[in-house]
């Protein structure tokens, strides 16, 4: 039994070290991630992305072997946090297209069922999400970072605006 988890398991990471660098290769493509993520070698493998991949995964190695007790938790804490991010951001953004849609007297083609009460039960179901995560030990510490990682990526888009303006007025 052990040999077929370790298979699946070894096989689960290649996916997601595959899935991983050429979405960072993407990102790169477009302009949204470092263009240092961009360099390939000769077979047009993108090194640069799989080397991210690799650091993300040593620390987290460091981190089960530093804290054995509580790595698998936090880490499952971390992913939760960013599916609420994801899904909150989702609802927020097709409510305010369809806002702005409506604004405009533009008739979707294919309505979402429960507009606007579809959204507003998914944002509520993330605030429970969050709030249980705040009562549960070992957990909290997730929620209270995502204000922190959302204000890093606030800053890092306005980074990368500003950049774009001045490269385009040159």
């Amino acid at each position: 039994l052990n040999i077929v988890v370790l298979t699946a398991a070894l096989s689960v990471y290649n996916s997601c070290v595959y899935c991983n660098s050429r979405m960072l290769f993407g990102l790169a493509q477009q302009g949204n991630a470092p263009k240092a993520l961009l360099n390939v070698d000769k077979r047009g493998v993108p090194v640069s992305s799989i080397l991210v991949s690799a650091v993300v995964t040593a620390l987290c190695v460091l981190l089960n072997y530093l804290a054995p007790e509580s790595a698998f938790g936090l880490l499952m804490a971390l992913v939760v946090s960013a599916l609420v991010i994801n899904w909150a951001m989702i609802s927020l953004a097709h409510m305010m297209f369809r806002r702005a849609k409506q604004q405009q007297g533009v008739k979707t083609r294919f309505p979402a069922l429960f507009y606007p009460f579809g959204n507003v039960l998914c944002l509520l179901f993330m605030a429970a999400v969050l709030i249980i995560m705040l009562m549960t030990p070992g957990m909290a510490i997730s929620v209270w970072l995502i204000p922190v990682w959302l204000l890093i990526l606030g800053v890092g888009y306005l980074c990368k605006e500003k950049t774009a303006k001045t490269v385009k007025a040159h």
